[in-house]
């Protein structure tokens, strides 16, 4: 039975993607207390003493704005100068990597969906950083899996995620604004896990592969304001859900308009409203 190694533990990701592991596979996890990700000495002990053959990076710097400034340096770090320790110690070491990435790594001009022979052109630090590991990955260890995915929600009521964020504010408004121009596909993390444990089950058919997994949306994206209104209609809230465009919520990051990723292979994930309904009864 191969043995798993999980990053960034503490994350949204690895909450759901633990537990569906365990089902089939030995797993260990480590979040940033234990792991020093910038740390190359402490990575190789950890490996050396947990003897696994397969390592899931969840590890991430995800505060989009504060990446553009005061945070910048950290961003790199986790980002993209993590990664390249990683791979570069799963290579000599021969264990499998697969590495979570983002649809922020485009530039978002491409309506019709990114499919993952498409050349990203970030916008923002956080997309290059996340680029930059992408490529640091590739030229270190061609035999890596990337898993790039789009605006992730999981996890339960306290993690961070736009769910989680409506139904909060909920509590306290009858009447919120919702941007409604920023077209993507959202993505529940237990489907994500799901998608994740297929990819290990058939390793060794996908070596370097760029999977794009994200839920499946009727019309290949849909907006913020589109998933208001489906989470507000599940848990039957009366919120007087009103449109806007992105200018009137300026941010310090640029967002890409159009993220939607299309995924080319056989793994499909399911349609968005079934998880989310999913998602909100479980929370």
């Amino acid at each position: 039975m191969a043995k798993i190694l999980i990053t960034g533990s503490n994350g949204m990701l690895a909450y759901d993607l633990i537990p569906i592991l365990q089902q089939s596979y030995e797993v260990v996890w480590y979040d940033r207390e234990l792991l020093d990700i910038t740390n190359i000495e402490n990575i190789k002990t950890i490996l050396e003493k947990e003897q696994v053959s397969i390592i899931i990076n969840c590890a991430a710097y995800t505060n989009v704005d504060a990446a553009e400034d005061e945070w910048k340096l950290v961003n790199y770090q986790v980002n993209a100068f993590w990664i390249y320790l990683l791979a570069k110690i799963c290579k000599n070491m021969d264990i499998d990597l697969i590495h979570i990435s983002t649809d922020y790594v485009f530039d978002g001009t491409k309506k019709s969906g990114y499919l993952p022979q498409d050349i990203p052109n970030p916008i923002n630090q956080y997309g290059m950083a996340k680029y930059l590991g992408e490529q640091l990955l590739k030229s270190e260890y061609p035999n890596a899996i990337l898993v790039r995915t789009s605006w992730l929600y999981g996890g339960w009521s306290q993690f961070k995620n736009f769910v989680n964020t409506m139904l909060k504010l909920a509590e306290t408004r009858n009447e919120l604004k919702v941007v409604n121009d920023q077209f993507w596909s959202p993505t529940y993390s237990k489907d994500l896990s799901k998608a994740i444990l297929d990819i290990i089950n058939n390793i060794g058919n996908y070596r370097w592969n760029i999977f794009h997994l994200c839920n499946q949306t009727q019309w290949n994206w849909i907006t913020w304001y589109d998933f208001a209104q489906e989470i507000f209609r599940l848990t039957q809230k009366n919120i007087d859900c009103q449109r806007c465009t992105s200018e009137e919520f300026l941010t310090k990051a640029k967002r890409p308009q159009y993220s939607k990723l299309t995924n080319d292979n056989e793994i499909v994930l399911r349609s968005w409203k079934e998880w989310l309904e999913e998602y909100v009864k479980y929370i």
